[in-house]
């Protein structure tokens, strides 16, 4: 039986639909869209606005299905265009890498934030800290699920399973992901890192503009009593007033840019300037135990702090004071800070500089917390003494990895410290250094305003850009001073008003404090670096040094010139130690050097005389002596022990200086050895008087290896490139920066 269907329509075409943002493509013309009625779609050019046509909706049809003519919906629509202008036309695709397993991963945040988004009905309202441990929560789920910890495992027991895991995001930069995540139409590659470092930085703010927003930011801190909205309708009419005599005019930075700027200053001072001196002692002193709640030194903070140059001086409030050649050397240069605070008094105990956050540099920090400090604020013309010195009992830090390490745990073990990384995401457990630079930046400010880089801009021909790395030095002078004079003598609003200075002296006299052991043996087990060395006929050589005693003779008679595992303490030559059969063991050096001799202070003197005169850098340790008394004489010393500078050196560093400073040299004693200088002559130092000690000073050595070593470097390309007899170039000192 048959049955009878209905004839099928004969198919001609379809409507193919079109929006506003859409790219129809023909012969090498590229259309945009305009309307469309039951003949067919009327188009524009996109490269001539005046050029439309007429096309029906078969001839559409039949070239998009000959491949004649293409179509690509969206490409006009700006989430298209932005991207476009980010990556041209790179697809996620194209991302490889750790940007691509950070965007996916950063994606899964961000719909579990949209789950959450729709089951509520309506935008969550979550604190930071509810908001953190929302993140913390999906990010273990994230991981579980890319380990498949939630369904059954069958892969083999002895596979390896490789995940690509990340951190969790902080609220602000999640946020800001977010934003861009919707801003690029939910496309994964909108949120794809385009840099290199910590973060999306971009400076869109010129300093003289933010300086002079800074400046006018400070009349929140007066007895006016202006709100925020206030002083910022001031700033905008006094930098109308402004830009109307100057060629270049400043840029008017954004009411939340200006209220962060008011939102740093330290709480103290605001409340201080607003309503009085009497009423910020009583406001803060109500709830505020001060030393009470904790004895000096069972709590220290430390904490790493990078910081652009720039930023610090604009923030601060001292870019005005810095001549042009300066700022402009400044720019792009950035360092690092290490910190301690003793939370009970607020009192800074380390302050030091670093290139970039490394295990040497927390070493340094952690010896200078158990160490006299008293000879730095001496060397930077501080009339308050840097008298914080403690055995900590806890010190807690953040997870970085030049906190947890080996050598640092080694030296908290020695030291009988117990060591405190809490958990990411809480920053109660941080030490204050981000508001301790700007409670203190504008007194740096207001005490050498016009005169504190005074020295620097009077140079005639000096080149900062040849110099950066003295100026840095100078700058952590100037902090170093900073935090003596001014910060320890300021009321701290963490104190109930109380200076960290007095707050600390009363601590020690009615509470105590457990005094670190300065036991020159007890401080090289703790702190000394290890080297490797073999013994040799008059006991064990370092840095042309010889070490020797009955033990160590006893070493060598047993199992003869075997190499043996030493201990250097870089603050103290005197002794070293020396793993035997039976332990380790202290030996004294053979020629006479006393404890207040440093490696930095041998180092520098065996350079010094083997520049001036090649055969006396041959004799023994009548030259040393010589050349260390002038470089104590002359203050050089001082600096040296001071070391205030970023540049910090570790075993590897002193192996290279060993083998081009000494090489087979081995000191000798004479009998016409002088007498060591003891005390440490520094010269007038001009801080005392708003201004910088020359650059003199500054322990230039530990740059003179880069510096040579480039200085062959460009020696050999030229000899390479031109004839024999052309003469090698002459030396440039460049950015230091780039050293180790």
């Amino acid at each position: 039986m048959t049955h009878a269907y209905p004839i099928p329509h004969v198919f001609n075409h379809a409507i193919v639909n079109m929006g506003h943002d859409t790219r129809y493509s023909d012969q090498n013309v590229d259309w945009i869209p305009l309307r469309r009625d039951s003949e067919g779609w009327r188009f524009r050019n996109e490269k001539d606005g005046e050029h439309e046509v007429f096309i029906p909706h078969r001839d559409v049809y039949a070239r998009l299905s000959s491949g004649a003519a293409t179509i690509r919906y969206k490409y006009n629509a700006p989430e298209s265009q932005k991207l476009r202008a980010i990556f041209g036309e790179k697809t996620f695709d194209d991302i490889v890498g750790k940007k691509r397993a950070l965007a996916l991963f950063r994606e899964k945040l961000i719909e579990r934030f949209n789950a959450e988004r729709r089951k509520l009905g309506k935008k969550p309202r979550w604190s930071k800290e509810t908001f953190e441990a929302k993140l913390r929560s999906w990010r273990k789920e994230i991981l579980a699920e890319m380990l498949g910890l939630e369904e059954e495992d069958e892969t083999r027991a002895d596979q390896m399973v490789e995940v690509q895991a990340f951190p969790t995001p902080s609220v602000k930069t999640f946020r800001r992901d977010y934003k861009r995540y919707h801003e690029s139409g939910e496309e994964v590659l909108g949120i794809v890192h385009r840099h290199h470092g910590p973060g999306f930085h971009f400076r869109g703010m010129d300093p003289e503009s933010l300086a002079f927003a800074h400046k006018e930011a400070l009349a929140y801190m007066t007895p006016r009593k202006l709100t925020m909205a206030k002083v910022y309708a001031e700033y905008v009419a006094k930098l109308a007033d402004e830009n109307a005599n100057r060629a270049r005019k400043l840029v008017k930075i954004t009411r939340s840019k200006f209220e962060s700027i008011i939102s740093k200053f330290d709480a103290f001072d605001k409340w201080d300037g607003r309503h009085g001196r009497a009423s910020a002692l009583k406001h803060f002193g109500f709830g505020k135990k001060g030393i009470n709640a904790l004895n000096v030194g069972e709590r220290i903070e430390i904490d790493f702090w990078n910081v652009d140059l720039m930023s610090l001086f604009v923030e601060t409030g001292m870019w005005a004071m810095l001549p042009p050649a300066y700022r402009e050397a400044i720019k792009g240069q950035r360092i690092w800070f290490v910190a301690a605070i003793d939370v009970a008094t607020r009192y800074i105990v380390a302050f030091r500089a670093s290139l970039n956050p490394n295990a040497v540099s927390a070493v340094a920090a952690i010896r200078m917390i158990m160490s006299d400090k008293r000879h730095i604020s001496d060397f930077v013309g501080a009339e308050t003494p840097w008298i914080g010195v403690v055995q900590p009992r806890d010190i807690f830090s953040d997870n970085g990895k030049e906190f947890a390490n080996g050598r640092v745990e080694s030296v908290m073990r020695s030291a009988g410290i117990t060591f405190n990384r809490p958990q990411a995401g809480n920053p109660k457990a941080r030490p204050f250094i981000e508001s301790l630079f700007h409670s203190i930046g504008p007194l740096i400010a207001s005490f050498f305003e016009g005169r504190t880089f005074g020295s620097i801009a009077e140079k005639g021909d000096y080149n900062p850009e040849h110099h950066i790395s003295l100026q840095v030095d100078e700058v952590i002078r100037v902090f170093t001073f900073a935090i003596c004079d001014i910060y320890h003598n300021k009321p701290h609003s963490g104190l109930g008003g109380a200076t960290p200075h007095n707050a600390w002296l009363r601590a020690v006299q009615e509470h105590g404090i457990e005094f670190p052991s300065q036991d020159p043996e007890q401080m090289l087990h703790i702190f000394g670096e290890r080297y490797k060395r073999r013994i040799g006929q008059y006991g064990i050589p370092f840095m042309g040094v010889p070490y020797g005693n009955e033990e160590l003779h006893r070493q060598r008679t047993k199992y003869g010139q075997m190499e043996f595992e030493i201990k250097i303490d870089p603050e103290n030559l005197e002794h070293i130690a020396v793993h035997g059969d039976k332990g380790w063991f202290i030996v004294e050096n053979m020629v006479g050097l006393d404890r207040s001799v440093s490696l930095d202070e041998w180092i520098v003197a065996r350079r010094d005389i083997r520049r001036q005169n090649a055969a006396e850098a041959e004799a023994g340790m009548e030259a040393m002596y010589r050349a260390i008394n002038r470089l104590r004489q002359t203050g050089v010393s001082a600096a040296l022990r001071a070391n205030l500078t970023p540049r910090h050196m570790d075993a590897s560093h002193y192996a290279i200086l060993e083998n081009e400073l000494f090489g087979s040299w081995e000191a000798v004693r004479s009998a016409s050895m002088p007498m060591l200088t003891q005390a440490f002559e520094s010269p007038e130092d001009p801080l005392r008087d708003g201004s910088v000690s020359e650059s003199r000073l500054i322990p230039e050595h530990h740059a003179e290896r880069e510096r040579d070593a480039r200085k062959k470097k460009r020696q050999k390309a030229d000899v390479e490139e031109t004839p024999a007899e052309t003469p090698p170039p002459a030396e440039t000192t460049e950015n230091y920066y780039e050293e180790y």
